[in-house]
């Protein structure tokens, strides 16, 4: 089991692929996070989704939804549908745990998508989640439809950092499984790049904190499109 420490003010510049970004920390600025992984860029994918078609971006921003953060993520793979997708949420002692009570308005793009939610520990390996380098809690999005591109969405009190994200479908015309997952899972969120430098990769996506900033607490700042490390997680196992 993995135990979660979020460092509430961090570093407040972010060396990415994309370039070099700066945020302040403020009161109240409206704050949209952008950002996008790929095989070969990010991800790491067995079976017919091993493509670079497959991508994964995500919105996330504290304008939708006064008084909340929303969080957005839209996977696309090649081939067959998406089964379930799983979204790191804290885990830790209780007052860190994401439970349903800091889920909102979930929602999916198609509508229905979604079947049912589940936030747990999911285990790695088996049918269930083959490929998965470690068990993770997350927040489990099962498919009631069979798409190639889904986006979730939800609401949430939780504060944005770096994460993991998992996701798959049946097997190939090989018998090899369809999974994605970035490719910094298991390895530490509060180095979301790797290698740390001028021209390397992504390897993490930001997800909901353990932390629940209080009315009027201070706020991210804007940066466009690019990512950020003001709020970063430390794993330890």
């Amino acid at each position: 089991m993995k135990i979660f420490t979020a460092v509430k003010i961090g570093v407040l510049v972010a060396l990415t692929a994309f370039g070099t970004f700066s945020a302040s920390v403020c009161l109240g600025n409206p704050t949209t996070y952008m950002g996008s992984l790929s095989v070969g860029s990010g991800l790491i994918a067995t079976g017919g989704w091993n493509d670079p078609s497959t991508t994964l971006s995500w919105v996330v921003d504290d304008t939708t939804t006064p008084g909340k953060w929303h969080y957005s993520y839209t996977l696309t793979v090649p081939a067959q549908g998406i089964s379930h997708i799983i979204i790191e949420a804290s885990d830790g002692d209780p007052w860190e745990l994401f439970t349903d009570e800091n889920l909102f308005s979930p929602s999916s793009n198609p509508p229905g998508w979604i079947d049912d939610i589940t936030i747990q520990t999911h285990t790695a390996g088996g049918s269930a989640n083959p490929t998965m380098p470690e068990n993770m809690y997350g927040i489990k999005f099962n498919a009631a439809l069979v798409n190639t591109t889904v986006t979730v969405s939800f609401d949430s009190d939780r504060v944005p950092v770096w994460g993991d994200f998992y996701s798959k479908d049946g097997t190939d015309q090989a018998g090899a499984w369809n999974t994605v997952y970035n490719a910094g899972f298991g390895s530490p969120d509060s180095d979301p790049i790797n290698p740390p430098a001028n021209g390397s990769v992504q390897n993490h996506l930001l997800v909901p904190d353990t932390y629940i900033p209080a009315p009027g607490a201070f706020m991210l700042t804007g940066i466009g499109t690019g990512f950020i490390t003001w709020l970063r997680r430390r794993k330890t196992l």
